[in-house]
């Protein structure tokens, strides 16, 4: 028997569409379409326009769309292909959706889907899209019961937002315990940078304007130019650059000294790879990171998402040997280094006249970077290619028009030939600044290359890029003049529409109520939580832990209760009617009671008849009531 009217189908059909556009990227088009025709169809047999179809007919669709599915999903991940099997019952569900109970169930696997949504993205849009899809799905629940209009939708938003103060209220005091199972995790994260690097992979990240992280100060920072270190790349093969054994070994962190600059937290991107990159040097405050040898952090565990690590950055780095035998592999280049560039090479160290090996080194360097100034070096953001070693001779000695790995690479292979152990570094230059000197987000067209030498005593930074194109030190490169022409030509004119002046004051808005729900409710860890009421318990001296925890709850069902009860809205009624039903009250405790539709001229009509002794007051009351109700 069918007991849904076609308002409920017809909102059905737009709760499966609300459901099915928060997860479009992640469901097969053609799984969708079925479960649209489905709806349609449901809504013709409602409308008595079709005729329900023969069980066995069922069965055979049931099994064809399963099969569909699985064919449509098999090079998916797991999570997804558990979000298509989820998306197939809710679209076959229409087939039976005829009484009380069957919509019930297509409610409740409609709030599935809306939270599977928030495990793709936990950007705060996500979660308003499926609050959104959440009280469309509440709404289709109300039919079953009352006739569906404007003013119930309204009330059914209001007593959620009522509700909302209970709702932070437990958020916020609920222990915040480690969960007993995880949930598989989507394979969408960020590529970032890579172990292996070629001439040109860096130029590729700067296509892409996704958040790579966050980083917030304890106090402003004077300089802007912020080197966010992630790995070293110290063996070359003549064609790419790795990382050796030695770089990658595990070890103990350096013991921060006294004296440090201000501390900084990195708000992490979720990403496939486990590199941290952070101002060199730093120590880490609590745990989530491990440290390596050659001076670069790893995220700790098996999948890397959204994560909120505390650092605090050291005033500079340890005075550490390095040992002759890595002095000498760090020196020295694979065969095949052009003739050319090792004559450059030559020229530079016959400059470097000084006694001592630390000033010799100066020298040199100095001597490099004043031909590179003197040549016409130009730094863009589409080099032509330079395939392996005759690339670097073509780069140095020909086009002399790069990237910043070209730089980088070019500097590292000078330095060797000169007899300098030297090393790439990449990670990311600057950001873009949403409250100046505290708060800064990363991208990954922000990423960039520089080099490492070893002076005699320590690890200085060699950043060519510098050198060529300075301006690139104070911007990022769709702000900085030389290069924001060609960033804007390299990306779809919807992006260079998000990144125009006119837009930046939203974006900078929207960036920064993103950080604040990551920090306060996507990170709202055991730790944050204990922060937390540590901070209250100071404000509020002799106050327990158990009467602040009480305190919080009670606060957050009286400021419910509150907006339920709307106490702003409450007017006292007219002194008469006040009397009258005071008048009513005494003649009920008299077993004397109104009857249902009886009006008040028969009431008193009636009293006088069962209780003379109390008609006086009554007549008197309800002429004054009447009077004031009709007369006036």
């Amino acid at each position: 028997m069918n007991t849904l009217g076609a308002r409920s189908i017809h909102l059905s059909l737009v709760c499966y569409l609300a459901s099915a556009l928060i997860l479009m990227p992640h469901l097969p088009w053609l799984l969708v379409l079925v479960g649209g025709a489905c709806g349609w169809w449901r809504l013709r047999v409602v409308q008595g326009l079709a005729s329900l179809p023969k069980p066995r007919w069922v069965k055979l669709i049931l099994l064809l769309m399963v099969l569909l599915t699985l064919c449509l999903s098999y090079s998916m991940d797991l999570f997804d292909k558990l979000v298509n099997v989820v998306m197939l019952g809710y679209s076959l569900k229409y087939i039976e959706l005829h009484q009380r109970r069957d919509l019930e169930v297509f409610v409740l696997t409609g709030f599935f889907l809306a939270s599977f949504s928030l495990v793709f993205s936990s950007q705060p849009l996500a979660a308003v899209l499926a609050l959104l899809v959440c009280f469309i799905h509440l709404l289709l629940l109300l039919t079953l019961d009352v006739r569906l209009s404007f003013k119930q939708g309204k009330m059914l938003g209001l007593w959620l937002l009522a509700m909302s103060p209970l709702a932070v209220a437990l958020f916020v005091l609920t222990p915040r315990l480690a969960p007993l199972w995880k949930m598989p995790r989507p394979d969408t994260a960020q590529t970032g940078l890579s172990e292996v690097v070629r001439a040109g992979d860096i130029s590729q990240l700067i296509r892409s304007d996704k958040l790579a992280f966050r980083a917030e100060f304890s106090q402003a920072q004077i300089s802007t130019s912020l080197y966010w270190r992630a790995m070293v790349l110290d063996q070359f093969d003549g064609e790419q650059w790795t990382r050796s054994a030695l770089a990658k070994q595990i070890v103990e962190p350096p013991d921060a000294p006294l004296t440090t600059l201000p501390s900084y937290q990195l708000l992490l991107e979720p990403a496939s790879n486990n590199w941290l990159a952070t101002l060199h040097p730093s120590v880490l405050n609590g745990s989530g990171a491990q440290f390596q040898a050659d001076g670069s952090w790893l995220r700790s565990g098996d999948s890397f998402a959204r994560q909120l690590l505390r650092f605090g950055q050291l005033s500079d780095a340890e005075l550490q040997p390095l040992p002759q035998a890595e002095q000498r592999r760090l020196s020295t280049l694979p065969p095949g280094t052009p003739d050319a560039v090792s004559r450059l090479a030559s020229q530079f160290s016959a400059q470097a006249t000084a006694q001592s090996s630390v000033l010799r080194t100066e020298q040199a360097i100095a001597a490099m970077q004043q031909w590179f100034l003197a040549q016409a070096f130009v730094y863009t953001l589409n080099p032509p290619a330079y395939p392996a070693w005759l690339g670097v001779e073509d780069f140095l000695l020909r086009q002399q028009r790069g990237f910043c790995v070209h730089y980088a690479q070019s500097a590292v292979v000078l330095a060797r030939l000169m007899g300098i152990p030297a090393r790439m570094v990449t990670g990311y230059l600057g950001g873009e600044w949403q409250q100046p000197g505290l708060r800064i987000s990363v991208r990954h067209y922000d990423a960039h290359a520089w080099a490492e030498y070893w002076n005699g005593q320590r690890w200085l930074r060699l950043d060519p890029t510098a050198w060529i194109a300075p301006d690139r030190l104070e911007f990022n490169l769709q702000q900085s003049p030389s290069t924001a022409a060609q960033w804007q030509n390299i990306h779809s004119w919807g992006q260079g529409l998000w990144y125009s002046q006119g837009l930046n004051q939203l974006r900078l808005l929207m960036a920064q109520a993103d950080f604040w729900w990551a920090t306060w409710v996507l990170n709202f860890d055991q730790t944050r939580q204990l922060s937390l009421f540590s901070r209250l318990l100071k404000r509020l001296p002799g106050s327990s832990l158990w009467m602040l925890t009480t305190s919080l709850l009670l606060l957050g069902i009286l400021l419910s209760a509150v907006a339920l009860a709307k106490p702003w809205r409450w007017r006292l009624p007219p002194a008469e009617l006040r009397a009258l039903r005071w008048q009513l009250y005494l003649l009920e405790r008299h077993d004397i009671h109104r009857r249902s539709g009886e009006t008040l001229d028969q009431f008193v009509a009636r009293v006088a008849l069962e209780s003379p002794k109390h008609l006086a007051a009554l007549r008197q009351t309800v002429r004054a009531y009447q009077q004031r109700r009709y007369l006036e």
